[in-house]
């Protein structure tokens, strides 16, 4: 799910986040990363930082731990047996062994 999708199902009021540049540059959101600000969500310490845009009150950092995350799952641009197929290409062509471990549902609920 998209960036703005996650926060709205985490129950995240984009005012309560820290205002963030529109576009930051890979180094600003690494930057903001090692500093393992709160989970916008919990308060534990985040482990992945992006940007939402909320029209109201601009660019804000959206920060989630490992458990946020995971509960929020990023979108697949391609459908998913089409990206495990090419992630086992990449692995055999690389000489690694892959296992992977999948449902119908996906990670919902778990």
């Amino acid at each position: 799910m998209h960036h703005e999708e996650a926060a709205r199902k985490l129950g995240i009021a984009p005012a309560s986040l820290s205002p963030a540049p529109a576009m930051p540059r890979f180094a600003q959101t690494w930057s903001r990363m090692q500093q393992e600000p709160p989970c916008s969500t919990c308060g534990r310490p985040s482990r992945t930082s992006s940007v939402i845009h909320d029209p109201i009150h601009g660019p804000r950092w959206f920060d989630r731990c490992r458990e946020c995350f995971l509960a929020t799952p990023p979108t697949l641009s391609v459908p998913l047996a089409q990206f495990l197929e090419e992630l086992r290409e990449v692995a055999a062509e690389a000489g690694l062994r892959l296992h992977t471990h999948t449902d119908e549902s996906g990670w919902e609920d778990e």
